[in-house]
């Protein structure tokens, strides 16, 4: 994560170690779909491979163990770059622009991205970034992005609204995942467009409780007041409690294929 972000004036409030404990968390949720992504781009055959905000390099580090070819990481922040080098691999990481990428037509058998498009300036032009520098035959990869405009809970809480306003007064696009089809097909590809299925037992809710509850509250931003979201935290803690929470977001994934 992170390439052209709208919320770079608000990223120093959270350390890069904070961030690369979210992207693990990210991660575990998708990874049964990236290694479907990944059979289906022929991964393990590629030579050179491009993963776009790649943050700290967690989704990067695991697509360098699963293919023979070159990896590259880029991400348009310093110090997420930094935390990615320590995690090691065998993988080159470099700064740069999504929306500006710096390789040439066609360089790359697989470029992919996870949970970037959401917080990219100009989502249609980074994608059409990522078709260009793909190579003939090659497969663009999106493997995760969420759309909170389909966001269900139980009980019913304010959440759906708070993190739909709360992310486009950051200026990124809350219902980007809807729009994958769209953004893929306008680049000039074959577009296959899927939801990641989701399953939060009491144990996962139980677990993943602050956690989830602190990036929600960094997603909502100050457009909630601080009263009313510890009334909603409380209720879904109760509801949690009596086995009776329900948590469902849709995220939404993608390949497409360059003819």
């Amino acid at each position: 994560m992170g390439a052209s972000f709208t919320r770079d004036a608000t990223i120093g409030e959270i350390s890069p170690a904070e961030w690369d404990a979210q992207f693990v968390r990210q991660a575990r949720w998708t990874r049964a779909t990236r290694g479907h992504l990944y059979r289906r781009a022929g991964l393990i055959r590629a030579r050179r491979v491009l993963d776009v905000g790649c943050g700290t390099g967690v989704v990067t580090h695991e697509m360098a163990r699963r293919t023979r070819g070159e990896v590259i990481g880029v991400d348009i922040d310093p110090a997420m770059l930094a935390v990615a080098v320590e995690r090691g691999g065998r993988v080159r990481y470099e700064e740069g622009d999504a929306l500006a990428l710096s390789y040439p037509d066609g360089h790359f058998d697989v470029v992919s991205c996870h949970f970037v498009l959401l917080w990219v300036a100009d989502p249609e032009r980074a994608v059409r970034e990522m078709a260009r520098v793909t190579a003939p035959g090659g497969s663009v990869l999106i493997c995760a992005e969420p759309d909170y405009g389909g966001r269900l809970d139980w009980p019913t809480l304010p959440l759906r609204r708070w993190q739909v306003e709360g992310v486009r007064r950051q200026g990124g696009d809350p219902l980007i995942g809807r729009r994958l089809r769209q953004l893929l097909v306008k680049a000039g590809l074959r577009a296959d467009v899927g939801v990641i299925p989701s399953l939060w037992d009491a144990a996962a809710l139980r677990d993943n409780f602050e956690a989830e509850w602190k990036w929600l509250r960094y997603d909502a931003g100050e457009g909630v007041d601080a009263d009313e979201f510890e009334r909603a935290k409380r209720r879904a803690w109760a509801a949690i409690e009596s086995g009776e929470r329900l948590v469902y977001i849709p995220i939404f994934y993608a390949i497409g294929r360059k003819a």
